[in-house]
């Protein structure tokens, strides 16, 4: 039976790296380890995959014409957060330039990417894209810090999970710290104050400290902030918890063999 690389797959399928792996850990790709630790797929579950994409391309194609056609005209990351609960942000642009210029038109003006209606014109939209750049403005120059009870929380997300913390029995111990258990973490490299962590909690179901950081962005954590997650928490004898908004799955990989 002839097995394929992750990286293998996600040519042969015509899908990302990161989508592969993703598939992986959600469960709808089966694959074995090798003995280095590499992710192999059966030629067998390969084959299913490319049947089962067949429709799933149509459908993906279907709601990004669908979304143009009632919003008039879309930016790209307005189309990647609509889509991200079944697409990731790296398919649906892909599926975007596919779409271009045979389904849809597309113009960058006011440092954006814009997509529109075949049958339309960049004039017969362009009001509807300035309104959109203004409330962009908004958003993005929106303050980020939060304060509730006299607790200041660096980013609204950072509340949320505090909440959801509490909610789920943890003990929230700590936050914005670098110091724990008699302990602190300084980099001899860096001047200045150290990293931090954005919080540190107890889990009594399992008699466990964990130090947990929040990324709230669009984008991936990078190497170096999941780098610094694993530094601090190795140096404060913590386990590692990131919770972001999206992740790429060699970042699952990093963590887990952190446990």
């Amino acid at each position: 039976m002839n097995k394929h690389t992750t990286g293998e797959a996600s040519k042969l399928l015509g899908v990302s790296f990161i989508t592969i792996k993703r598939w992986i850990y959600s469960g709808r790709v089966k694959a074995e380890k090798n003995g280095r630790g590499r992710w192999l797929i059966a030629d067998e579950e390969i084959q299913r995959l490319k049947r089962e994409m067949s429709g799933e391309l149509k459908e993906i194609d279907t709601k990004i014409l669908g979304l143009v056609s009632s919003k008039g005209v879309v930016y790209l990351r307005e189309l990647q957060v609509c889509l991200e609960d079944d697409h990731l942000h790296e398919e649906t642009y892909a599926v975007l330039k596919r779409l271009v210029p045979s389904k849809l038109d597309t113009k960058y003006e006011w440092d954006n990417r814009w997509y529109f209606p075949k049958e339309k014109r960049w004039d017969d939209v362009a009001e509807i894209a300035k309104q959109k750049t203004e409330l962009m403005k908004i958003y993005v120059n929106h303050p980020r810090r939060f304060e509730k009870d006299g607790i200041v929380y660096m980013d609204y997300s950072e509340y949320l999970v505090q909440a959801a913390l509490l909610r789920a029995g943890y003990v929230v111990v700590a936050k914005d710290t670098y110091y724990f258990n008699g302990i602190a973490y300084r980099p001899s490299k860096a001047a200045g104050r150290p990293a931090d962590l954005d919080f540190i909690a107890y889990i009594p179901q399992k008699d466990i400290y964990v130090g947990i950081q929040v990324k709230n962005k669009m984008e991936h954590p990078t190497l170096e902030e999941v780098g610094s997650l694993l530094d601090i928490c190795n140096v404060l004898h913590l386990r590692p918890v990131l919770i972001g908004r999206i992740m790429h799955p060699l970042t699952y990989d990093l963590l887990k063999s952190n446990k």
